[in-house]
């Protein structure tokens, strides 16, 4: 069922409610996980378009397994140290943090203290830049470190699982309410970051496989379980007065437009 039901028209919207309290979304996440889910592979594929040609001889026992997929090839990623890297592919939108920590966001406006609820870290955003990535269902929904870094903290944040459809976005405050996972960075070119993931619609969530305090760009952080969803990056105020992305970016800064970006790709360049 599309996203526009739940949250276009009243109907949808009682119906949405009546589903996550009856517990209909954890049994949704259950049945996924059966080797019966495996017969939705064919038409989840051909009705999103996917490339499976990176995945070629791979066998699935579940849906769920099918949907954490991991590559044949790996990912590559940009080595200049001073090139500011995908964490994930998706749809990129970016916007300024005010002064008083506020992003205008997807139509909505959303404070650092939304999305990481710690105002000892939410404050050193102040006047930096808030990275959206959104994935869609033909995305690799792994992501992956962005700089050589030190893992200081993580941690998980309870909430519902709104879909992250842009209709979804407009109707609800998703990034405030979802399930999410927060992760503060200490990285060697892009000073103190914070990355976020956000899950999505229902069932989806997060599988995190960093293993130790030390990262390094392009490693693996870990992957999204049963449904697209969204990775947020916050940059400080030095990096964003330094940053210079992509020509090919421009349209998405500003929030005016998304445009696809691929793990490991180089958004743009720090200068000076």
């Amino acid at each position: 069922m599309k996203a526009d039901f739940f949250y276009q028209i009243a109907p949808g919207r009682v119906a949405f409610q009546a589903l996550q309290k009856a517990g209909a979304f954890r049994l949704a996440a259950w049945f996924l996980h059966t080797r019966v889910s495996k017969c939705m592979i064919p038409g989840y594929v051909r009705r999103n378009g996917i490339d499976m040609t990176p995945f070629a001889g791979q066998s699935y026992g579940s849906y769920a397994a099918f949907f954490s997929r991991r590559r044949n090839d790996g990912v590559t990623w940009e080595r200049d140290p001073d090139a500011l890297i995908s964490p994930c592919d998706g749809l990129l939108s970016v916007y300024g943090v005010t002064e008083d920590l506020t992003i205008p966001m997807k139509g909505s406006h959303y404070t650092i203290g939304d999305l990481v609820p710690e105002p000892r870290v939410a404050e050193q955003f102040q006047n930096g830049l808030c990275l959206v990535f959104r994935l869609e269902a033909s995305d690799y929904h792994h992501f992956c470190c962005f700089d050589d870094c030190r893992l200081t903290e993580t941690h998980a944040i309870p909430g519902q699982l709104h879909s992250v459809q842009p209709i979804a976005l407009r109707t609800v405050p998703v990034f405030r309410l979802n399930r999410r996972w927060w992760s503060a960075l200490e990285t060697d070119h892009f000073g103190t970051a914070v990355q976020v993931e956000v899950g999505a619609m229902a069932v989806g969530g997060v599988s995190l496989s960093v293993a130790g305090e030390r990262l390094r760009r392009g490693e693996e952080m870990g992957c999204f379980t049963l449904a697209g969803s969204t990775v947020i990056l916050l940059l400080n105020e030095s990096v964003r007065r330094r940053l210079r992305f992509r020509e090919s970016l421009l349209p998405c800064v500003g929030g005016q437009e998304e445009v696809r970006v691929r793990m490991g790709a180089a958004l743009g360049t720090l200068e000076g």
